[in-house]
């Protein structure tokens, strides 16, 4: 557990924060720092100014935007290396930054320009409690006919038997 220093609990207890996000994004060889306003050096890593908005954040779940004039975030989406990534969300204050969210990508949606990339993410936590770690697909088929079923397939003609295993 960490304790908060006064100013950050002075902050924090206002009725209206104006809180700068640091949004950390892992693409495995590299990483993107990004922040809601101004440029940040915190924890050894210079966040930049790239006109990121948070749109809403809880516990849960995060929707982000990013701007995508350049076009990288629709490469990124299109090789399908966007999905999955873990993205960390610190709230950042004076020089101080606490935790607020750990998840993972999703496919992100495009404005009609494609000037703009909307993601969102779920955390890491819930995907742990609710998830199994490997997605199933739900069955093809959960009825088999009983034994003796004639089955036709084009030409041919096959008769299902009992399972004797």
């Amino acid at each position: 557990m960490r304790t908060l220093t006064a100013g950050m609990l002075v902050e924090i207890a206002k009725t209206i924060t104006n809180p700068i996000f640091l949004i950390k994004i892992d693409f495995g060889a590299q990483f993107l720092y990004a922040t809601t306003r101004e440029r940040v050096m915190y924890g050894g890593d210079n966040y930049s100014y790239l006109g990121a908005t948070v749109e809403s954040i809880d516990g849960t779940k995060l929707r982000f935007t990013l701007p995508n004039f350049n076009r990288e975030i629709s490469a990124l989406a299109l090789s399908g290396q966007i999905e999955n990534q873990s993205v960390d969300v610190y709230l950042y204050y004076n020089g101080e930054a606490i935790g607020r969210f750990s998840g993972l990508l999703d496919s992100p949606t495009f404005s009609g320009d494609y000037n703009t990339a909307a993601l969102s993410c779920v955390s890491s936590y819930s995907l742990s409690k609710k998830w199994p770690a490997t997605r199933l697909r739900p069955p093809v088929a959960n009825h088999l006919p009983p034994a003796g079923t004639v089955i036709y397939i084009g030409p041919w003609e096959i008769t299902l038997e009992r399972d004797i295993g």
